[in-house]
């Protein structure tokens, strides 16, 4: 059984992840992607601010090499961008044989350019958050990823019926694989953030070629 500490803990980041997404993609929209953007700058500093304690002692605890945390950042910001730039001057938008509405990568819109990474940033500081709050209440790392395993797979599964079966599943595996990845490698390696940030940004854009080339 769950003790009530961490019942709220998954609940409250139920409710902020939740109310975040509804937020940019469905009130300000993706088509307004300056005031995403600065929205997520907003939220990803309040985080930053009202949890400073936390993650500083994250960073004392693991040994956080910011050259790491830059430079992993860094290079996932500009494998961003050259992929961004070579989908949307080299390859054809496809024919979807399904609704591509709010899904950014196959859009490739202003949004997936500009807003995803900050997006990614904002979702990843929220993983952090709530693996540390977790862990502190002493849940074993098995069962954080448990629980990971099924809150972000059941979440994924539904993306099939927003796209098609081939994306959804592959979608879902993809949420299995990093709930596995992600609370380990926060809690196991010095720079999980930074590692955990590049994966999450690549794997848009891997979706993002394949959905090109494939289609």
């Amino acid at each position: 059984m769950l003790n009530k500490d961490i019942v709220a803990s998954i609940c409250l980041f139920v409710f902020v992840f939740g109310l975040t997404s509804l937020m940019e993609t469905q009130i300000i929209t993706m088509e307004r992607w300056v005031a995403v953007s600065v929205f997520l700058v907003v939220v990803s500093g309040s985080l930053l601010y009202f949890f400073r304690r936390t993650l500083f002692g994250y960073v004392y605890k693991t040994g956080v090499s910011w050259r790491g945390l830059s430079l992993c950042i860094g290079l996932s910001l500009l494998v961003h961008a050259v992929t961004s730039y070579v989908v949307v001057t080299f390859l054809p938008q496809p024919n979807w044989p399904f609704s591509s509405h709010g899904t950014s990568f196959l859009l490739m819109n202003d949004y997936y350019v500009f807003a995803k990474p900050l997006d990614i940033f904002m979702q990843q500081l929220l993983v952090l958050l709530l693996v540390l709050r977790l862990d502190t209440l002493g849940m074993s790392l098995k069962k954080i990823i448990t629980l990971f395993v099924f809150c972000f797979g059941t979440i994924h599964i539904f993306q099939i019926f927003k796209t098609d079966l081939y994306i959804g599943l592959a979608f879902t595996a993809g949420a299995v694989v990093f709930s596995f990845l992600f609370p380990y490698l926060i809690l196991k390696t010095k720079n999980g953030f930074s590692f955990n940030y590049i994966i999450h940004l690549f794997a848009y854009n891997l979706a993002a070629i394949l959905a090109y080339t494939l289609y």
